[in-house]
């Protein structure tokens, strides 16, 4: 396996959540009162409802 498909695999990996629609990942950093914080792969912080990373039409998640 090559370098660069291994370090893909990796973010996959560690940054399991991807915004369909800004085709950004992000993992879950903590959830509180129905608010989610989320990481994005370069350390940006979001904030979204929790409910809504449930819509598959928003987020897709990998397995």
């Amino acid at each position: 396996m090559s370098s660069i498909t291994e370090l893909a695999r990796l973010v996959v990996e560690l940054y399991p959540l991807r915004d369909k629609q800004a085709g950004k990942r992000y993992r879950v950093v903590r959830e509180l009162a129905g608010l989610t914080e989320l990481e994005e792969v370069c350390g940006r912080p979001r904030y979204v409802q929790s409910a809504s990373l449930r819509d598959s039409r928003l987020w897709e998640q990998a397995h």
